[in-house]
């Protein structure tokens, strides 16, 4: 046999064959896959937000989820009301964000300032994490530590001013 013939065959032979196994390259496939989520109170949620320490008090559950509460409403069982005119108070270690999840992730509280003025008076409330400002990494099993600090300042006639806002804690993968 001639070379070209044998050089042909041999050509043939393994187009053949890659026509016949494939090259493993695909323009879309679509499958279905079960999917279950559960969603879980704060405290047993992959981000878990709880109560700490002596504050603990100051803090609220509804629904499951983690709220603060220095009103009048929420006496702590003590007689008090709410902060002082004309001081700082500060309520440390007051609740931790956990990170219950699989992987690393970078925790963020937004706002961590809160503002109110009326009539010359001005309540301010900053939330102050331990050890990450303004964001902290928590490993798996890791929590960062929060506490606030409540500053009025009562310039005008009346210190009858309040805070009712919403903070957003977001953990991300970084």
């Amino acid at each position: 046999m001639n070379r070209r013939k044998v050089l042909a065959a041999l050509g043939a032979i393994s187009g053949g064959a890659a026509i016949a196994s494939g090259t493993g390259a695909f323009t879309s496939v679509e499958a279905d896959r079960d999917v279950a989520v559960e969603v879980a109170n704060d405290s047993t949620a992959y981000l878990s937000l709880n109560a700490i320490g002596s504050n603990a008090p100051y803090t609220t559950t509804n629904n499951g989820q983690l709220g603060i509460d220095l009103t009048g409403s929420n006496t702590t069982g003590a007689g008090g009301s709410g902060v002082n005119t004309d001081a700082v108070t500060v309520f440390q270690e007051m609740f931790e964000v956990q990170n219950q999840g699989t992987q690393d992730i970078e925790v963020e509280i937004t706002p961590l300032t809160f503002v109110d003025t009326d009539s010359g008076n001005t309540l301010i409330v900053l939330i102050v994490p331990q050890t990450g400002f303004p964001s902290v990494t928590l490993s798996p099993g890791g929590a960062e530590t929060y506490s606030l600090v409540v500053d009025v300042f009562p310039d005008g006639t009346s210190p009858d001013i309040e805070i009712s806002d919403t903070m957003t804690v977001t953990g991300e993968a970084p």
